[in-house]
């Protein structure tokens, strides 16, 4: 088991994706509304979304979250270049070539179906502003979608969260009982949640990534948590996406190796559960 990671999204700009249906613009993939989505037909030579950061910034992490349509046997590549290399990558800094936990959707995917990819470079942060993300499918012809593309430089704390992470659902619906104990219930939409404690983070950890990271965000913008990125057939149900509820901060409660910050997320993925 490893670590968990978190980062923010980076702002940036969906320039262009190849094969994309009427109505669901490649602008989507950058959007937080997960019920909107790019929707495209496979081509043979690969799907290309060009991405541009508007500057040079560090990225070492992508995410990929609610995918439908694709599974084993797709891939993607993922290359990068900075402002002095230009959009055509005629030059590149970066390419990742296949991309496995991005491609095949490693393991079971969440009880909605839709489908979640992550990858982290082991080599540390590239500095690039454009990026291309190249999606292949084994054949031609076949219709995908992807709600949402995060980029990002993830971090990853010298010690875990601590024992107790608790994994739940915040369901929309209510129920009730009237005077005569007949049972009142309005259906609502599902999402996922999670909520970790890290309880032991260093002060210089603390300083340079977390509390960065909360007053960017705040309560309003997302964040993408992995709780455990290894290789495994639970990955896709690790990956959370959504933004952070309830106290938001840091506690010092030791003077180097005891702040502690809460990670409660709510995923922004909508689901209908049980009819």
């Amino acid at each position: 088991m490893s670590k968990a990671v978190f980062f923010r999204p980076l702002p940036m700009t969906i320039v262009s994706a190849t094969g994309t249906v009427a109505g669901h613009d490649a602008a989507y993939l950058g959007n937080d509304h997960m019920g909107v989505v790019w929707r495209a037909v496979s081509d043979a030579g690969g799907n290309s979304i060009m991405i541009d950061m508007g500057a040079d910034v560090a990225v070492d992490s992508a995410a990929l979250i609610c995918i439908d349509g694709a599974g084993v046997g797709w891939s993607v590549q993922v290359d990068g270049a900075t402002s002095a290399q230009g959009p055509s990558f005629a030059g590149t800094n970066f390419t990742a070539g296949v991309i496995p936990q991005l491609s095949l959707l490693i393991g079971d995917a969440p009880v909605s179906g839709r489908g979640r990819g992550f990858y982290r470079r082991a080599g540390g942060p590239v500095v690039a502003r454009y990026w291309r993300v190249l999606i292949t499918a084994p054949s031609a012809g076949q219709t995908f979608s992807i709600a949402r593309i995060a980029l990002g430089c993830a971090f990853q704390p010298e010690r875990n969260f601590d024992f107790g992470g608790a994994f739940g659902v915040r369901d929309s619906g209510t129920v009730d009982w009237s005077s005569r104990g007949v049972f009142l219930r309005r259906r609502g939409m599902k999402n996922r949640s999670t909520g970790l404690s890290f309880a032991s983070l260093y002060k210089d950890e603390v300083k340079a990534a977390v509390q960065p990271m909360i007053e960017r965000v705040g309560g309003t913008g997302p964040i993408v948590l992995v709780t455990d990125p290894d290789a495994d057939d639970d990955l896709q149900n690790r990956i959370y996406f959504g933004p952070l509820v309830g106290d938001l901060g840091t506690i010092q409660a030791k003077a180097s190796a005891g702040w502690q910050f809460q990670a409660n997320i709510v995923d922004l993925e909508s689901y209908a559960g049980d009819a």
